[in-house]
């Protein structure tokens, strides 16, 4: 399985240098530490991060997209790379384009994976809703997290762990084949989009879980850095859960695009 990376300088200053076929990690203070770039699924960068001329190209070139966050940590930007790792989606989508059927594939699918992603949000919160939008179901689950009374504004912990997101879908994206034109280089191909639009709704259990958490140890994680070192666990521990939502939605697309043209 590829590792992510998160790199956080808010406090201390860190230097990535390329060492072969190797990241290398340098902080003042502790070790060093290599980070084999065939091991990366992507990397996230706060505070200041000083890359040599040489990672950020190798990045790429090994097919690891590289997220910018701000200090508080939203999203700034990504870097992706332009190629494929494999081709079997991006073939399958081309294939869509090309006989004048890809764009309504694909709006019955981001309504399929919404939906279905909308549905497991009410029943893990236990949503009280009149009805399934997603407008209504995500402000019924903000609500649910304001009322567990976290000194963090429920806004700022959606937008932090959505930054968080934007790298996950980056990375599962560019192993599928689907580049830059999948991720908003072109908006008519946006898969990206349609991922995030629907996985945003998984991670309202466990930012319930944060929230409940800070509301009652929130003076253990006063400063920015711990804050946010908090956040980046609790994200990666629904890794699995965002695992599985999403490599249910994408073999539902390469199930439809081929049902469509086969």
């Amino acid at each position: 399985m590829l590792i992510p990376v998160h790199l956080d300088a808010v406090e201390t200053p860190i230097l990535v240098a390329l060492d072969g076929p190797s990241l290398i990690v340098r902080r003042a203070g502790v070790a060093d530490i290599r980070l084999p770039l065939r091991r990366l699924g992507r990397i996230s960068v706060r505070g200041p991060v000083t890359f040599a001329a040489d990672t950020l190209p190798a990045c790429l070139a090994s097919g690891v997209p590289v997220a910018f966050l701000d200090g508080q940590g939203r999203a700034l930007g990504q870097l992706l790379p332009a190629h494929r790792r494999h081709q079997d989606l991006a073939a399958l989508v081309d294939e869509a384009i090309a006989s004048g059927r890809f764009a309504a594939i694909r709006s019955d699918w981001r309504a399929a994976i919404v939906r279905r992603a909308v549905i497991r949000a009410v029943t893990a919160l236990a949503l009280k809703v009149n009805d399934l939008r997603a407008r209504t179901v995500r402000l019924a689950a903000a609500h649910a997290v304001d009322r567990a009374g976290a000194p963090i504004a429920t806004e700022e912990l959606e937008e932090r762990f959505r930054a968080l997101l934007d790298g996950f879908v980056a990375e599962r994206l560019i192993e599928e084949g689907a580049g830059l034109r999948f991720q908003g280089l072109d908006p008519d191909l946006d898969l990206a989009a349609d991922l995030r639009a629907a996985l945003a709704f998984e991670l309202w259990p466990t930012i319930r879980e944060l929230a409940r958490y800070l509301a009652r140890h929130g003076a253990k994680h006063g400063s920015e850095k711990a804050l946010q070192a908090r956040i980046v666990r609790r994200f990666e521990a629904c890794l699995p859960r965002l695992d599985r939502a999403c490599g249910e939605a994408l073999a539902l697309l390469r199930r439809c695009l081929r049902e469509v043209l086969h």
